[in-house]
């Protein structure tokens, strides 16, 4: 039996009431999840700026623009 299917049999032995709350908790473990995910991501790009030697170096706009590919 796959983890969905236990699941799955679990959640039927519920009641109406009980799988409200259930999915109240599964909303939140699924919040958390997405956001720790986010965190790891943002975390990795602090970290690469911390290692870039041109970190606070000025660009342009015009530098900036072209760097994106964008005519000003």
């Amino acid at each position: 039996m796959s983890n969905r299917e236990k699941c799955i049999a679990i959640l039927d032995s519920f009641t109406e009431i009980q799988l409200a709350n259930i999915a109240t908790l599964l909303q939140a473990a699924k919040d958390a999840i997405v956001e720790a995910t986010d965190d790891a991501f943002c975390n990795a790009l602090y970290e690469d700026y911390k290692s870039d030697p041109d970190k606070g170096q000025a660009v342009s706009l015009e530098d900036a623009a072209k760097a994106l590919g964008v005519s000003l």
